[in-house]
């Protein structure tokens, strides 16, 4: 028995050390690759503010009539549940000094984003929103077929890495054999970077209507995704 044992772990030892590329026969590339995804959604995001100066049962009441109005306007702009998401209502009591006089107030702040899916709707959905009172909005681009480009960017980070090491093995004399380990530079899951307009836009506050119809029409709008990958070859 104590033989068998002996065996096994000498054979254990052996596939371990068969497994391990050793530094001399392998080399290490970073690929990087950002393609640009073509904007076809527009991201709102409504700002509910109410305050009062005597009590914090009034602040509900004021937010629960611009709860009810922004749900009714919502229902009428036909936007899909799955495409609507809010924060929990925050209240606060603060204090304002004026002329040396501490005087105490309650305020209450929300935050509704919804999703829409048509752009040619922008300047209709945002002059119904300021009309029916809502007046601090931020807005910005998105794209439905994020998920999907992800995988794609991804795909020509490796791609381009490959391209690196051929190169870099050429020139030792070398080829490479296969990839031996993927990973971002962290060491950990492979990242990606979204890099959105929304996200550069997000503090832009609309107290006006506008309308970007014409924008969109003759420049259409991207939003550039990239990712950046670490990759182990094992060379011949």
């Amino acid at each position: 028995m104590k033989t068998k044992l002996t065996f096994l772990f000498l054979l254990l030892c052996f596939i371990a050390k068969a497994q391990t590329v050793s530094p001399d026969n392998r080399i290490v590339v970073l690929g990087h690759a950002t393609i640009n995804v073509p904007a076809d959604q527009v991201k709102f995001v409504v700002i509910l503010s109410s305050v009062d100066s005597t009590s914090v049962d009034k602040v509900y009441q004021k937010h629960q009539k611009q709860e009810n109005k922004l749900v009714k306007l919502l229902k009428e702009l036909q936007i899909p549940a799955k495409d609507i998401n809010y924060s929990l209502l925050t209240v606060n009591q603060l204090q304002n000094y004026n002329n040396r006089k501490r005087d105490t107030y309650f305020a209450g702040h929300q935050t509704v984003g919804f999703l829409l899916n048509d752009m040619s709707k922008f300047s209709e959905v945002q002059s119904r929103l300021i009309k029916d009172g809502f007046t601090t909005i931020r807005s910005g681009f998105e794209s439905s077929k994020m998920e999907e480009k992800q995988t794609e960017v991804m795909e020509k980070a490796i791609e381009v890495a490959r391209a690196k090491a051929t190169v870099m093995a050429k020139s030792a004399n070398r080829q490479i054999k296969r990839i031996s380990k993927i990973s971002d530079t962290e060491d950990k899951d492979p990242d990606f970077q979204n890099y959105r307009q929304s996200e550069m836009l997000n503090e832009v506050v609309i107290r006006g209507q506008s309308s970007m119809g014409n924008l969109v029409d003759e420049f259409p709008q991207t939003i550039p995704v990239s990712a950046q990958v670490k990759v182990v070859f094992e060379l011949k």
